[in-house]
């Protein structure tokens, strides 16, 4: 295996430094292997550095990061750290600083802005979502002066429709909240597609259809590729999403 970071990135967002990184391309051993990029999942603090240093080296970017609590706070961030302040979406305009937040399901959303160059970071858990942390960013963006039909959203590995499965109430919720599409409250099999849910947050607060891309790919299913707290019974590493603004 390659000791450099896999990352995957969006067509939407070509220009715009960004990317998703995989598991592929780390130090981290067991549960963690091998790009493990959670700093406190139970990894050796040593490994999960030199899988920062790897990333660092490779992007030659600096990471702007919040500790995330699955809320619709969003933050607003000149240079790149540790995370500090609590928050589930994190916003930048200068260059070679990168917003970044961390996931092992939940959904990673990108967006920027090809006008103004200001770019946001999102996680969106199912609670995020639907306390509506996309919208939240954007609107952040705005007041920064994108305007939100402008803007480019990228919805990044999470996981899927085929592997969310939830308490029918919640299913429910979903349908009312964000649309029946979003969810199926089957008492059999309730599941959730977090995906279009966070696409519909995304599209009410202003964004065009043509301007979301989902790149729909499951944390769940794909082991060999992605973190996933679910499959994984919490016992895992994280992955992360970055953006930064342009040059």
């Amino acid at each position: 295996m390659s000791p450099w970071p896999e990352i995957l990135s969006s067509a939407l967002l070509r220009g715009f430094p960004h990317g998703f990184t995989t598991r592929r391309g780390g130090a981290s051993e067991g549960p963690y292997r091998f790009l493990n990029l959670g700093e406190s999942v139970g990894d050796d603090p040593a490994r999960v550095a030199e899988n920062w240093a790897r990333l660092r080296s490779a992007t030659g970017l600096d990471f702007a990061r919040v500790r995330q609590v699955h809320g619709r706070a969003v933050v607003s961030a000149e240079c790149g750290g540790a995370p500090s302040a609590e928050a589930d979406a994190v916003t930048t305009a200068q260059a070679g600083v990168a917003a970044c937040v961390s996931t092992a399901d939940c959904v990673p959303i990108l967006l920027a802005d090809p006008a103004t160059g200001a770019v946001a970071a999102v996680h969106a858990g199912w609670r995020g979502t639907l306390a509506g942390v996309a919208g939240e960013a954007v609107r952040a963006l705005a007041e920064r002066g994108a305007r939100p039909e402008d803007l480019l959203a990228a919805i990044g590995p999470a996981i899927g429709p085929c592997c969310f499965e939830v308490d029918p109430e919640l299913a429910r919720r979903f349908s009312g909240e964000l649309g029946r599409s979003t969810a199926n409250p089957s008492p059999a099999q309730a599941r959730v597609d977090l995906w279009l849910a966070n696409e519909v947050v995304l599209r009410r607060a202003g964004l065009r259809r043509e301007k979301v891309e989902q790149m729909r790919l499951c944390t769940s299913c794909e082991d060999g590729s992605f973190f996933s707290h679910r499959r994984d019974s919490g016992h895992t590493g994280r992955q992360v999403a970055f953006v930064a603004p342009l040059s």
